[in-house]
């Protein structure tokens, strides 16, 4: 992806900041602006160019912003993808910065030393076998050795690139389509369908959610009582009869929500605050119902299983607490990283489906050839 790199910007930061604004004022701004169902399928971010769906913290980046600027496209363009598409953004639009990892190899870092033999030498380029140095000259990388902070004895190349190669952060800036001005010709061919969800396709949804939870082991139970929730010890979700909650949509959203804690068991994703629970109230418990939330809202916003719970609030102080904290930038974008791993959990029968019903069409139309 071509990009325009933002520096000396501490983008997480603005994120977190960002985000404790709008908890601070009571909002959950991943929610805020939540349409109908029939089209909250649609408004997972992505790159318009690539169809990458953005995850993680760019994910929840972007929801938050699709929902403060009331955009109602889900795709997002770098100033150079739109100058492809013989477009570019309208004067004055204010981009917005997405997070990507690039890898550095150990002979481009300039705390790193490379050597051939005991002379200290630039490598220009390199690939597997073959390194091009600043003479040069090409030398197999097996007569390369490397030296970086905290290594005495130098090490062989490929051992070099095991323990010295770095993965950093970059930048990108995106546009919204709504920013952008000359993608007529762009959203004539690629128009954006919205599939209608009813609430019996809603119900399939969740029922192939709940079965396929069911086939990893875990309980779910229908009890008396007003209170929804999980329990790690014998791996069971409890929950209210339906006609107990307000609304389908309730019971819907709650149940899913109660899911996604179910998926950090040790026997699925092993998640700290659900395999190693130390009880409610503490740092670790509050980090675990931020994962809930978030990755309860990215499935939502993939399947149109709405939320309409609002007794998450009461966990807004320690959320806070938690990205107010020394560490809270990261926090935030692992809790989003971990969301969405517990959503492509949930997900996966509903993903194979569509990947079935998407492969159908073709398996007819080579019958017909």
């Amino acid at each position: 992806m071509t990009t325009q790199e933002v520096t000396r910007r501490d983008v997480r930061q603005e994120v977190t900041n960002s985000i404790i604004e709008h908890l601070e004022r009571g909002v959950m701004p991943w929610r805020k602006g939540w349409g109908a169902a029939k089209d909250a399928a649609l408004l997972l971010p992505r790159n318009g160019t690539t169809g990458h769906v953005y995850r993680g913290g760019n994910r929840l980046y972007l929801l938050t912003v699709m929902r403060e600027a009331g955009y109602d496209d889900p795709r997002f363009f770098t100033f150079k993808q739109l100058q492809a598409l013989g477009a570019g953004p309208e004067k004055g639009s204010k981009g917005y910065a997405v997070e990507y990892w690039d890898r550095l190899p150990f002979w481009r870092r300039r705390d790193v030393e490379v050597l051939h033999g005991d002379m200290r030498v630039r490598v220009v380029g390199a690939d597997n076998k073959t390194a091009t140095l600043a003479t040069g000259e090409q030398v197999a990388v097996e007569e390369l050795s490397a030296r970086g902070p905290g290594i005495k004895n130098p090490l062989p190349w490929y051992s070099a690139q095991r323990v010295l190669d770095a993965v950093i952060a970059k930048y990108a800036v995106v546009f919204n389509v709504a920013q952008a001005r000359g993608l007529e010709e762009y959203l004539e061919a690629n128009p954006l369908e919205k599939p209608a969800a009813s609430a019996l396709q809603l119900d399939k949804q969740l029922a192939a959610i709940v079965g396929h939870m069911k086939s990893t082991g875990l309980t779910v139970q229908f009890a008396p009582g007003d209170s929804a929730f999980y329990r790690p010890a014998d791996d069971r979700v409890v929950m209210p009869a339906m006609e107990q909650f307000k609304s389908s949509l309730e019971f819907r959203s709650t149940l899913l929500h109660e899911l996604i804690h179910a998926t950090g068991h040790e026997k699925r994703l092993n998640r700290e605050g659900i395999a190693q629970f130390d009880g409610f109230g503490t740092e670790r418990y509050a980090k675990e119902e931020l994962i809930a939330e978030l990755g309860s809202a990215f499935a939502a916003a993939e399947t149109g299983i709405e939320r309409d719970d609002a007794n998450h609030a009461a966990y807004i102080d320690s959320w806070l607490k938690v990205l107010r904290g020394k560490d809270g930038k990261h926090a935030l974008f692992e809790a989003a990283r971990q969301a969405d791993k517990a959503c492509d959990y949930v997900l996966e029968p509903l993903r194979e489906r569509q990947q079935q019903r998407q492969a159908e069409p073709m398996r007819e139309a080579e019958v017909e050839l």
